[in-house]
């Protein structure tokens, strides 16, 4: 959980529920697509922009002049470690947003998430759902960073396999250092909307439609 996340009552979600009840659900399951289609093109641009130039950084820099292939390939796992302990800080501050608000920041973990809400009365499912294809969505992203720098590597007369490996672990920090700032910000976003504490994970209830926040049968 990220920090400074704490569990709270679950009564504000039904406060939360309340308001959100004055709008008309179709208008709900518009605006929270649109957010989701719209905060996912923005995510990937920043991840995009972000990776990249950590990556070039720390090739250009003489971090690693001279150091041995095995030594690198260390590094690389290494950051592989950081990226994965940051995206599941993300993936859990996008789970409190999918139940809180019916949006996220990757397109695909909310189809998930409405679909396996939709379909199973599971609480858990829809979690397990969404951070698959969260994750899934996160891997394919690496492929395009592979790609250029192994095959830059392959036509370059400057550039080799050490170097690329080098990019490789750069953009790998700055994917985490991206995972864990969007985490941050999902929770100061929840913290200001639901009040201070931060989000919370209450049993989620199956929406009748859908597209908004997680429903309690508290009354």
């Amino acid at each position: 959980m990220p920090p400074g996340v704490v569990e709270r009552p679950a009564g504000a979600v039904v406060e939360a529920s309340a308001t959100a009840r004055g709008t008309p659900e179709p208008v709900r399951s518009i605006v929270a697509w649109s957010t989701t289609v719209a905060a996912t093109v923005v995510s990937t641009c920043a991840l995009d922009v972000v990776a990249t130039v950590f990556g070039a950084v720390l090739v250009a820099s003489p971090v690693f002049d001279g150091m041995s292939h095995a030594v690198v390939v260390g590094f690389l796992a290494a950051t592989y470690v950081l990226w994965f302990a940051a995206l599941r800080l993300n993936l859990v501050a996008n789970w409190h947003l999918l139940e809180q608000t019916g949006t996220s920041t990757n397109l695909p973990s909310k189809a998930m998430f409405e679909l396996a809400r939709r379909r199973s009365s599971s609480p858990r499912l829809p979690r397990v759902a969404s951070a698959a294809a969260y994750l899934a969505t996160e891997m394919a992203k690496e492929v395009p960073y592979y790609a250029g720098a192994f095959g830059t590597a392959l036509l370059s007369d400057t550039v080799d396999s050490t170097d690329a490996l080098v990019f490789l672990g750069g953009t790998n920090i700055g994917a985490a250092v991206y995972e864990y700032g969007v985490a941050r910000l999902s929770c100061t976003f929840l913290d200001r909307r639901f009040g201070k504490g931060g989000p919370h994970s209450p049993p989620s209830q199956p929406a009748p439609h859908g597209d908004g926040p997680a429903r309690s049968d508290r009354r």
